[in-house]
């Protein structure tokens, strides 16, 4: 073929969640022609509930933010007008008392809770017309000998009262959804097909029938339930509780979580054991246990409603999955939650994933993929098969750094800050970081996503984690790691010289953090 002959790559997105949905948007805009499949309804121009859903609520932060700034600015800031700034935690302990944990002490940064379908409705409802949709759609087969994708319908969901729609977009005509069980006989071919389709991913396990691939699967022992607090009229804003701060009643061995709507509510989890759950099968026994543990959270929702969501509600389980390599020839890619499934507990699963697209997108420009190709359809392009090589095998290591960071901060948001410790090592913390303040050494760009390979300064873990989008989370870990030394190393110096050499420990201790910040 000659130049005159290019086209478009084409691209399949499978799955329209945050992550699809914002990877589909980020090719298009790169000049590809874009498909994009999801098993679910088309979200678009409907109505959304904030209760009951069966997915934890959203906590958006700076790297998720950074990652819609990097295809659209103007998404990051749709999305902040539809969320609710959290400014640290509220911890409710079990004697009544709350106690306030700001996350970022010196800047006052926040994280934002946002409802998981509006999220999602924003980002499909801002892919352009051309790009060819179908809903109520799953994904098959792939046959990747042929570099053909097979769908098949899924049964639409039947709303009493509600006149159903032939599933197309008024004047378009691009969507295109089959009755449940017919599949697509034709199929639909493509150059690129990207997994965006969640922890229980179908692209993967095509994937992995073509290529070799290590995948693990780990289950926590751990259940989570929603529940819901609906808002009360005669409060400001419909709120029961400050609608600025992620609240937590710690537990130890389980936990409930409260993040607010803009409707006034909150959607509360719990986090409990298997083993203890299984003991709150009557509503005798659920009261039993609120009353117990979570009488604020009783008093707050009312106990009707919280022990109807109790028993009524779906059991989630937590999963943890990792995948080498997450590409395959130039052909499949997979990305969010079908790379890398991590426990919730950072709320970094939907921040990661929109960084995938943040990254990925990177590696194209860094490796002058175009947009356009001269090969014929389903062709393999070596050009292309590097670049998502390079992208797996080096994306990894940040992967396998924020699925350990957010099993570890299970453990500190159910327990740990209840500890002297904790907040001892909070008090530090911030007064290094008021000392030694670190700042990002370059901006983000399109060819540069992490320009801070190396952290100068001192900050906390949950800051460089959540707020630092030019950090990668394998850098984050290891900054912690060097300053959990020095807190070590000054708690052993200070306590073997006694009260006496107090002072000259600290002394002692101020040098070596110095030259440690100084060389970092």
């Amino acid at each position: 073929m000659t130049d005159s002959a290019s086209r478009p790559r084409k691209a399949l997105v499978i799955g329209a969640g945050p992550v699809g949905a914002l990877t589909a948007l980020s090719l298009h805009r790169r000049g590809c022609e874009v498909a994009i499949w999801d098993m679910r309804e088309d979200p678009r121009g409907k109505a959304t509930s904030f209760a009951n859903q069966r997915s934890i609520n959203l906590n958006i932060s700076n790297r998720g933010l950074e990652a819609l700034r990097s295809v659209d600015p103007s998404l990051a800031e749709t999305m902040r007008t539809e969320a609710i700034p959290m400014y640290g935690r509220m911890i409710h302990h079990l004697d009544g008392h709350l106690e306030s944990q700001s996350y970022d002490p010196i800047g006052g940064q926040a994280g934002w809770s946002i409802s998981r379908p509006v999220l999602n409705q924003r980002l499909v409802e801002a892919l352009p017309d051309d790009i060819t949709f179908r809903f109520n759609t799953k994904l098959g087969h792939i046959d990747f000998r042929k570099r053909v994708a097979y769908g098949v319908g899924v049964a639409k969901k039947v709303v009493p009262g509600q006149e159903e729609d032939d599933g197309r977009i008024a004047g378009d005509g691009k969507v295109k959804e089959y009755k449940s069980g017919e599949e697509d006989r034709d199929g639909t071919g493509f150059d690129l097909v990207i997994g965006c389709d969640g922890t229980w991913s179908k692209v993967r396990s095509e994937m992995m029938r073509a290529e070799r691939v290590d995948f693990s699967q780990s289950f926590i022992q751990h259940a989570y339930i929603e529940l819901h607090m609906p808002p009360d009229p005669a409060k400001p804003g419909g709120f029961k509780m400050d609608p600025n701060h992620l609240h937590i009643w710690p537990r130890h061995s389980f936990m409930l979580i409260g993040l607010p709507n803009r409707d006034g509510s909150f959607t509360l989890t719990l986090f409990i054991p298997f083993s203890d759950l299984a003991h709150l099968a009557d509503r005798a026994s659920a009261q039993t246990f609120f009353r117990t543990h979570f009488p604020s959270a009783l008093e707050l929702a009312g106990e009707e409603q919280l022990l109807d969501d109790l028993l009524e509600n779906p059991r989630g389980n937590l999963v943890e999955t990792h995948v080498l390599p997450s590409a395959w020839s130039s052909h499949a890619i997979l990305l969010g939650d079908a790379s890398h499934s991590m426990v919730p507990f950072y709320g970094q699963g939907l921040n990661c994933g929109l960084e995938d697209v943040r990254v990925f997108n990177s590696y194209l420009e860094n490796y002058a993929v175009a947009a356009t190709t001269s090969r014929p359809l389903g062709d393999s392009d070596p050009q292309l098969a590097k670049t998502l090589a390079a992208y797996s095998s080096e994306r990894d290591k940040d992967l396998r750094a924020i699925c350990q960071l957010a099993m570890q901060n299970y453990v500190e948001m159910r327990s740990r800050v209840l500890s002297p410790l904790h907040h001892l090592r909070r008090q530090i913390d911030s007064l290094l970081a008021h000392i030694f303040p670190s700042h990002p050494t370059a901006p983000l760009s399109l060819t540069n996503p992490f320009p801070t390979q190396k952290v100068r300064g001192w900050t906390s873990l949950y800051h460089l984690v959540t707020f630092r989008a030019d950090v990668p989370y394998s850098q984050a870990l290891e900054r912690e790691r060097w300053q959990q030394g020095v807190v070590a190393w000054l708690a052993r110096a200070v306590g073997g010289v006694g009260l006496a050499g107090v002072g000259y420990g600290a002394w002692v201790g101020w040098k070596l953090i110095k030259r440690g910040l100084d060389r970092a």
